[in-house]
């Protein structure tokens, strides 16, 4: 995702998408994929909608062969976007695939997409604590995961929300901006490239095999 562009103060994330994660496992018990779901909020909808010629017709509805068409191009891996979803195992982040099985729809108003995230070797889950978190670094764009992410291929796993702490990321959110000096220019290009992490909930993974 680019840059955030910020106006001192005023400066906010540019994005909203409710996001969503299933882990899929293999017919060994090993974690081998990730399938990440995006629902883009309503103006950015629009406005990918707009952009992209998906509602030829002008009915408010975009057609289901231009959303055909058009899944997988919301994710520019040419330009080097990292994905904004990071997994772990003991700290160390897991490297994966870039996306395969796009797939996009419309729904209550929103643009949803899907893509799937092999690992790049399917990953042990009993040889250390993984864990999970959707979130873009410069914080452009705000990912929030409403609803519990699932699991695919065994039945004796579960995942655990660690809640971020709000309201200190929006505390050192505040700090960084006010000690950014953007000069005369209120639409300078600020960089944070670690802020974030630190409003992105935690998902823990354990299984009973593990324990």
């Amino acid at each position: 995702m680019p840059a955030l562009l910020a106006g001192g103060a005023e400066a906010h994330p540019h994005v909203f998408i409710d996001a969503g994660f299933e882990l899929v496992f293999d017919s060994s018990g090993h974690l081998e994929a990730v399938r990440i779901d995006w629902a883009y909020d309503d103006f950015y909808s629009l406005m990918l909608i707009e952009e992209n010629g998906l509602d030829a017709d002008g009915d408010g509805t975009p057609e289901p062969s231009a959303l055909a068409a058009y899944a997988g191009q919301d994710v520019d891996w040419e330009a080097g976007f990292p994905g904004d979803f990071v997994l772990t195992q003991s700290g160390v982040e897991v490297a994966l695939a870039p996306p395969v099985d796009h797939l996009a729809r419309f729904e209550a108003g929103r643009l949803v997409t899907s893509h799937l995230r092999p690992l790049a070797r399917p990953l042990d889950p009993s040889a250390g604590t993984v864990a999970a978190r959707a979130f873009d670094p410069a914080y452009f764009v705000a990912y929030d995961v409403p609803d519990a992410p699932t699991l695919a291929g065994r039945e004796d796993c579960r995942l655990d929300r660690e809640p971020a702490d709000r309201a200190a990321a929006e505390a050192e959110y505040g700090d960084q901006l006010a000690a950014v000096d953007q000069g005369s220019d209120p639409f300078a290009v600020v960089d944070l490239p670690d802020i974030g992490v630190m409003f992105a909930d935690r998902f823990v993974l354990s299984c009973a095999a593990s324990s």
